[in-house]
Parts: C-alpha cells; sequence; structure tokens
C-alpha cells in the first residue's frame, strides 16, 4: 500500500512537472524562432520527458534529482525538481548533507527568480496571467503583457520563490523533527523495556541465589553427615563384609550425591539449569548426570539387591547435547527409584538405546504384584533398604514379599513418601526437550518408556 501512495505521487509530480517545465521554456529566448518554438526548443521539451523521471528516485537517491533540479533551475528558470529534492534531502539526508543542500539550493532558486525579474515581462511565465483580451488586442502585442502589470510580475516571481522555498524546507524540517522524534520514543521505548527486563532478571538471580544457598547449607551438611557415618560404619565393620559392602555402597551415594548437588547449586546460580540449549562458558561445576554414567547408575541400584535386568545400548553420546544428555540420564534416575520405592523385591527390567540414527529410547519396567508365595527372587540383603510400593506400580497393601520377605514398618514409610511428583518430572522433562512420554500399567507390568526421535532437542 505505501509503495502504490509513493508511485502515485510519483506520477503526480511527473505529469505536473513536465507541465511546469515546458512552460518555463518559454523564459529562453534561444527555445524560439519568430516567436514560435524551434528545434533547439522541440529537443528541450522532448529530453524533459527523461529529466523528469528522476522523480521517481526521490526516496533513495534524493541527490540525482537535486543535481538534474539545480540544472533546470539554472538553465531556463525551472525550480520545481530542485525544490521536490531539497525537501526529502531534508528529511532523509545526514544533518550536514542536508544543510549543504538547503543552502546551495537556496542560492540557485534565489539566482533563478532574480533572472527571471530582470528578464522581460513576455518571458517570465507568470506573464501568462497578465495577457490582454485577444478580442481586444491582435497580432504580436496580444503576447506581450502591459507595461503597468511588469510590477506585479515581478511581485508575484519572488513570492512564488520565496513560498515555494519555505515550503520546502520548512515541511521538511518539520517531518525530519517529526520521524527523530519518533526514533527518540521508539529508543526510549526500547530502554525502558531493557530495564525492566533486567530488573526482573536482578530479582529471579537474588531468588536463584538465595535457593542456591539454602540447597546448598542444608543438603551438603546432611550429605556430608552420612558419608563420614558410612565411611566410620565401613570401617568398624571389618569382620563383617556384609555389613563393609553396603556401608561402601551407601558412603559412594553419598560422595555422588554431593557433586549432583554442586551440579545443582551451580545451574541454579546461572540460571540455565533448565536450559534446554547447551550453553558454553557457564561456571557451573561438572556433572557425573550423563548417559554414558547409566551403567554405573544401574550398578549402583543392583548393590542395594535389587533385581535388574539391563540392555544397555549408547552411542554418539559426543553428539548429545549436554541438557539432554542429563535430562536422560535423570529420567533412567527417576524410573529406578519410582521402581525400588514403590516395588520393592520385584525384578526390573531397564531398556536403553542411544545413537544418532534413532535418538533416545528408555524403556524401564516390573512386574505388577503377584498373590504372596515364592517367585523365585532372591531377597534382599539384611542391611540392604526395603523401599513399599503404592498402587501406580505396585500394589498397596504391605503384605508379605517374594521369597518370603516380609515388608516392615520400614518399608511402608520409605513407600508412603511417593508423591507422584517423580512421574511428573519425568514427562516435564521429557515434554521440554521435544520428546515422547508413556507411563502406566501396560498389561502385567508397570512401564515407563521415554523416546527422543533425535539428539538434538525440539524447543
Amino acid at each position: 500500500m505505501r509503495i502504490a501512495a509513493s508511485i502515485l505521487v510519483g506520477v503526480i509530480l511527473y505529469l505536473f512537472g513536465f507541465f511546469t517545465s515546458s512552460m518555463a521554456v518559454t523564459a529562453n529566448a534561444w527555445a524560439f524562432s519568430d516567436g514560435e518554438l524551434n528545434d533547439t526548443g522541440l529537443v528541450a521539451v522532448l529530453l524533459l520527458f527523461l529529466v523528469w523521471g528522476l522523480v521517481f528516485l526521490r526516496h533513495r537517491w534524493p541527490w540525482v534529482p537535486f543535481v538534474a533540479g539545480g540544472l533546470l533551475t539554472a538553465g531556463w528558470g525551472d525550480a520545481l525538481m530542485l525544490l521536490i529534492a531539497i525537501f526529502h534531502l531534508v528529511i532523509r539526508a545526514p544533518r550536514r548533507q542536508a544543510i549543504t543542500a538547503s543552502a546551495v539550493g537556496t542560492g540557485l532558486i534565489a539566482f533563478s527568480t532574480l533572472r527571471m525579474c530582470l528578464a522581460p515581462a513576455e518571458r517570465n511565465p507568470f506573464g501568462i496571467f497578465f495577457l490582454p483580451d485577444p478580442a481586444q488586442v491582435t497580432g504580436l502585442e496580444a503576447t506581450i503583457p502591459p507595461e503597468d502589470s511588469h510590477l506585479a510580475i515581478r511581485i508575484i516571481t519572488v513570492a512564488a520563490g520565496v513560498i515555494a522555498l519555505c515550503t520546502a524546507l520548512g515541511v521538511g524540517a518539520l517531518l525530519r523533527r517529526t520521524q527523530r522524534m519518533r526514533a527518540v520514543e521508539s529508543i526510549a521505548e526500547r530502554e525502558a523495556q531493557r530495564n525492566e527486563s533486567l530488573s526482573a532478571e536482578i530479582a529471579r538471580q537474588s531468588e536463584r541465589e538465595l535457593l542456591a544457598r539454602e540447597l546448598h547449607d542444608t543438603l551438603s551438611h546432611r550429605l556430608s553427615v552420612i558419608s563420614l557415618h558410612t565411611g566410620a560404619l565401613e570401617v568398624g565393620a571389618r569382620t563383617d563384609p556384609e555389613v563393609a559392602a553396603t556401608a561402601s555402597a551407601l558412603r559412594e551415594e553419598a560422595r555422588a550425591s554431593m557433586e549432583d548437588l554442586r551440579h545443582l547449586v551451580g545451574g541454579v546460580r546461572s540460571g540455565d539449569l533448565a536450559d534446554p540449549r547447551p550453553r558454553h562458558g557457564t561456571s557451573s561445576p561438572p556433572s557425573r548426570a550423563t548417559m554414558s554414567a547409566i551403567p554405573e547408575l544401574i550398578s549402583s541400584v543392583a548393590s542395594t539387591g535389587t533385581v535388574i535386568r539391563p540392555l544397555v545400548v549408547i552411542q554418539d553420546v559426543d553428539s548429545c547435547p549436554p541438557a539432554l544428555d542429563r535430562a536422560a540420564y535423570r529420567i533412567v534416575q527417576e524410573a529406578l527409584t519410582n521402581a525400588m520405592k514403590h516395588a520393592p523385591n520385584v525384578p526390573v527390567t531397564v531398556d536403553v538405546a542411544v545413537s544418532a540414527a534413532r535418538g533416545i529410547q528408555i524403556s524401564v519396567s516390573n512386574p505388577l504384584p503377584s498373590p504372596p508365595g515364592p517367585v523365585g527372587v532372591p531377597p534382599r540383603p539384611r542391611y540392604a533398604p526395603g523401599p513399599g510400593r503404592e498402587a501406580g506400580a505396585g500394589a498397596p497393601d504391605h503384605g508379605p514379599g517374594p521369597a518370603g520377605h516380609r515388608r516392615g514398618p520400614q518399608d511402608a514409610q520409605l513407600g508412603s513418601t511417593g508423591s507422584g511428583s517423580g512421574l511428573v518430572g519425568i514427562r516435564e522433562r521429557t515434554e521440554m526437550f521435544g520428546g515422547e512420554a508413556s507411563i502406566g500399567v501396560f498389561g502385567n507390568e508397570f512401564r515407563v518408556q521415554v523416546c527422543f526421535r533425535s539428539l538434538s532437542p525440539r524447543t
């Protein structure tokens, strides 16, 4: 719409300008012979067709019509194209160029006006308004204005030049100032939005710092105490290999939890913990939560007495973004935790397949509870934790477990800690990276299935 309006204005200026330039030819004696337009004048009029085509360049290259308008003004007194060019230069050109164009244009228009005032009245284009009535005067005298109108013609010539020049400069300066005010308002609005964004970011950073400090001060202390106690238990239980092995496993889990906590605190402080895009140059410490560590995670869970049936094939991990790599590890970790808490003494099947061609496929499943009685699954070690189970993944009661192992009060207490937030977290992590999650009962087993079709996350 804007382009069409510009073209329409250009066509109007072209037609009107060609008409005024043709009328201005009458001010030049060289264009006429014996009162008629000669060949030179005819060529000049035909050239005006081409010259006024430059008016369509007034927006993009205003200096081109300025030069052409200057030649027309100096040549035979037609200053319309020069005024159009001055108007656009005042609006769009840099300040110094606009001042230069205004000064040069003013000088040319003043020179042209003075020349037309000193020329004979019959050579002045404005003399056409003072021609005598052809019915009263015939012959050559009909093309010559009366002698008493010469002063009026000169006054009109000067007034037309002054009004045209002031209009071009004044309106151009006004539009230039308006554009500048709009630009200033736009900059001020962007700065205000930037300040609001910075204020919000500072507030969020303060909240993250407070949260990171609380996480570190509370969990770090408790994990350190657990590590010290399990270390002392491991040293003091040298005569009982089973107790020593369990204490060693607990101490290793406490140490790994400390490393994860340091990574969590660093991610909370930097604010990129949940960002699926890879970040470079962050200050977060390295984390063990990667898909390469899934076999180690499975071994850690198996050391508690849980029967794990793993099938893990991991390839092309280096091409996986760190955030997605960590998310996949956390999904497997939470699925195993869910199985241990809500379905103890039940074998867990873990299938993990990772490749650049097929993406990431994760499946963690455990059988639904069966009637009391032996099922051929070895009992947990005497010192291993015995979590309970909920209706989502196992039996809601506290009846006897496999191989005659009966759930005690500590099993019920651990099973009752489940709130379902772990499975919600799995869904949220999956959706964040554009994957698909399927969680629930399938046939005779409870299954957590997660699929990322590409190693590049879709945000």
